[in-house]
């Protein structure tokens, strides 16, 4: 049983669960749907990452004063 929706495991997901094979990430207890959420998830938040990372800062935002406070 999925420990997050509660809904009793397919046999598939099982096996992926106990299997030698199985996912070396995330959750084990969750099933396939809730692990794709997850997934999900971490993927967008690595993409809002980058995307802040690159982005350079509005102008008047509190980056830009505190680097004219600096001088």
């Amino acid at each position: 049983m999925c420990k997050r929706c509660r809904r009793k495991f397919t046999d598939e997901r099982w096996e992926e669960t106990t299997a030698r094979t199985a996912w070396k990430a995330g959750d084990l207890l969750v099933c396939g749907d809730c692990h794709a959420d997850d997934v999900a998830r971490e993927v967008a938040a690595a993409e809002a990452d980058r995307l802040q990372a690159i982005t350079p800062p509005e102008p008047g935002s509190d980056r830009d004063q505190e680097a004219v406070s600096a001088y």
